[in-house]
């Protein structure tokens, strides 16, 4: 399995786990919504009183029209909160997995990103201090036994993000920060994600 694999499974299974949590209080504020929405249809049918009925059926499709245009722009916005909230969720997770199995993820998409050549590895200073020299020795076992020509060395650097890597060879950088892993996979995960929770 891939490390982007890794991290959609990640990504699926917390959208499911905040999917109930969440859904429960979407129906909730649809019903408010939808009972506000009434609420106020009525107030304003019963103010044109007896002597306007042709006005007050008039008045009170328009303000169906307009509560129901209402109710569905706040919905979406429901949704659109509840589907960031997954993405936040799956994010806030992969950082603080174990070191072992963050580690796991992170080897493989560095030994995806890997070039011909000697390049550096540079970390965040919570994961430099958790996967180390050692780490990035087993890497470079593994490019080895791959029959790669790549070597790869623990930058004395540290780069400002909350996770993932930077791999640079010479000018060139590979931006693994999973920052920008999250932000290429939300788009075509989007639509599998708000599936789960809404299941729709």
């Amino acid at each position: 399995m891939t490390g982007i694999d890794r991290i959609k499974a990640k990504i699926l299974d917390d959208a499911k786990e905040i999917a109930e949590e969440n859904l429960n209080r979407a129906r909730q504020e649809a019903e408010r919504i939808i009972a506000e929405a009434k609420s106020k249809a009525n107030e304003e049918t019963e103010k044109a009183g007896q002597a306007a009925m042709a006005e007050a059926a008039n008045l009170r499709k328009t303000a169906d029209a307009v509560s129901s245009l209402e109710e569905r722009k706040r919905m979406l916005k429901v949704r659109q909160d509840m589907v960031d909230a997954a993405f936040r969720a799956a994010f806030e997770k992969t950082l603080k997995l174990p070191a072992e199995e963050y580690g796991g993820i992170i080897r493989r998409f560095i030994l995806e990103s890997a070039r011909d050549g000697e390049g550096e590895i540079l970390f965040n200073e919570t994961d430099r201090s958790r996967l180390g020299e050692k780490y990035v020795k087993e890497i470079n076992e593994v490019l080895k036994a791959e029959g790669r020509k790549a070597v790869l060395r623990l930058s004395g650097q540290t780069i400002p993000n909350r996770g993932g890597f930077v791999l640079k060879y010479g000018d060139l950088e590979i931006n693994c920060t999973l920052e920008i892993i999250f932000n290429m996979l939300r788009p075509r995960l989007e639509a599998e994600v708000a599936s789960i929770l809404f299941g729709a």
